[in-house]
């Protein structure tokens, strides 16, 4: 029965795993490049960092994802960078491969970076999938995905901060998006307009400089593609120069989950790991979600003395 359960489990994971192909991170309040491009070199820092997640950990295979990038500033207005993504799913393999973009610029007391992201996607399903009897071999879209599809995409955004304490962040997923390898058999547009997907955050730094620490709460809205509605209220705790950070992600719109995060920063190295628990009916069967990220961090020569947000 046990084994039954976790078969059916893993039909429905790789299902919506199909149809989902921008990354779900916990770490973005630290490292918002992970989902912005307008964080591009905002912090005129050279960042090069490694992202891994393991979703429901526990399930034969459940999603295990692994992000690779780089961000830094050109000169005083620019910022480039670029990375890789991969994630397994069950029997789905998707890989995707990006370069960032970002104009960077202050007004008065407010700095603002406007970004694009253009992406090359690849998905894939191995062949093995299509004699399991639990899937249909004469479904048209898996015969596809076991050939392949591939896509251009393009995301904007855009990271605003004033007077070093009010941020916004705003990201419009998908505003161009277009299929490379064949002209999609559904007949459905691939881009739905650029205000179709948004991911949105608002957030505050309460600086206690007295006591060498910060208080960042913050709250994100995310509607993307081929993902229910989601809500993420965020709370960081920075202490010690940052060499103790905690914070806590509670997403009460897809059926209640908590992400608990540690990390700290010394020198030019930064570590964050945070644990995922879920209020679902299945988490006593799962091992809970974990992530880790780690960043190096190099100070561009014509680094200015704005504070950092991350």
């Amino acid at each position: 029965m046990k084994k039954i359960f976790f078969t059916l489990i893993l039909a429905v994971l790789a299902l919506r795993a199909i149809s989902q192909e921008q990354a779900t991170y916990t770490h973005y309040p630290i490292f918002p490049i992970l989902i912005n491009p307008g964080y591009t070199g905002f912090e005129n820092q050279h960042q090069f960092l490694g992202n891994y997640r393991n979703s429901w950990s526990g399930f034969p295979g459940a999603p295990k994802s692994y992000t690779v990038m780089y961000h830094g500033p050109v000169g005083d207005k620019l910022g480039l960078g670029g990375g890789v993504f991969s994630e397994n799913a069950g029997d789905l393999n998707l890989f995707r491969i990006q370069g960032n973009y970002a104009f960077r610029f202050q007004a008065g007391k407010t700095k603002i970076g406007l970004g694009l992201t253009t992406e090359f996607l690849n998905k894939q399903i191995d062949n093995a999938l299509l004699s399991n009897p639990l899937v249909d071999p004469n479904d048209t879209d898996l015969e596809n995905m076991a050939d392949g599809e591939s896509y251009f995409d393009a995301s904007m955004g855009a990271h605003i901060l004033h007077d070093d304490k009010l941020f916004f962040d705003i990201t419009l997923p998908n505003v161009v998006r277009a299929r490379l390898d064949e002209v999609p058999v559904d007949g459905e547009p691939e881009s739905n307009g650029v205000l179709a997907y948004y991911i949105m955050q608002l957030g505050y730094i309460f600086n206690v400089s007295d006591q060498n620490f910060k208080v960042i709460p913050s709250i994100t809205l995310r509607d993307i593609r081929d993902v229910p509605f989601q809500v993420d209220i965020n709370l960081q705790g920075r202490f010690l120069n940052e060499a103790l950070i905690t914070g806590l992600t509670y997403r009460p719109s897809t059926g209640g989950s908590l992400a608990f995060m540690l990390g700290t920063k010394v020198s030019m190295v930064q570590a964050l790991y945070s644990y995922d628990v879920s209020f679902n009916d299945f988490q006593p069967y799962s091992g809970g979600g974990h992530e880790l990220t780690l960043s190096l961090n190099l100070s561009s020569k014509k680094a200015n003395q704005t504070p950092a947000t991350n």
